[in-house]
């Protein structure tokens, strides 16, 4: 009995995965993906001011979309500003420490 397709289960290679190994992954730094971050929160924002422009020129537009839009925006903004509050206690706590 031949034991062969064990690459047939996808992109794992079972050398790694019995190692303990993972596979490298790449990697970006804190400042980057805080900077992604914002960058999709503002989007989530500007696609929420153009829906709603829209809606007021009276483009055919369903209001549940907008409201959807709305929230999630505002959801994510939230999420942003505690990500910063924690931030800032995190540094104060840092400058608080007596070396």
């Amino acid at each position: 009995m031949a034991v062969g397709g064990i690459r047939a289960l996808g992109s794992i290679d079972p050398r790694l995965a019995y190692a303990g190994q993972a596979a490298p992954t790449p990697r970006t730094s804190f400042g980057e993906q805080l900077q992604a971050a914002i960058r999709e929160v503002d989007g989530l924002q500007v696609a929420r001011d153009v829906m709603t422009e829209g809606m007021v020129r009276g483009e055919p537009t369903e209001v549940h979309e907008i409201m959807t839009a709305a929230e999630e925006a505002q959801l994510a903004f939230e999420l942003m500003l505690e990500v910063r509050n924690k931030l800032l206690e995190a540094y104060q706590e840092i400058m608080r420490m007596q070396v």
